[in-house]
């Protein structure tokens, strides 16, 4: 009774390659520049929402208004990588849920306080 619909094989091959033409041309990369990554280390955190606090704190921290991050978390440690931060210095002074142990580099110590 009804008809069946018919694939858009046809169709779609064409808009993928001018989809794919379009973002190679693109300067986007998913690459982040490790002289504005940041490495936090984190001990002291056992809890999934006092994580999810420490993510959005640490995105607000960023400078400008996109970033990468990545976060892993084993136990009491999590560790985060965020990018861009031009200054450790001035990034570590605003660090406000926990005390900043030590700064190495580009990795920031810190020891959470809840």
């Amino acid at each position: 009774m009804f008809a069946q619909p018919q694939p858009l094989r046809g169709t779609m091959l064409p808009i993928l390659a001018v989809g794919l033409l379009m973002l190679s041309s693109c300067s986007f990369s998913f690459e982040v520049d490790p002289a504005t990554t940041v490495m936090v280390e984190i001990t002291g955190v056992n809890d999934e929402e006092d994580r999810d606090d420490i993510r959005e704190t640490l995105i607000g921290m960023t400078d400008g208004s996109s970033h990468m991050m990545t976060s892993s978390a084993s136990g009491e440690k999590m560790t985060v990588e965020l990018s861009p931060v031009e200054d450790i210095d001035a990034f570590s002074r605003k660090i406000n849920f926990g005390e900043v142990i030590e700064v190495d580099g580009r990795t920031v110590k810190v020891e959470f306080v809840k």
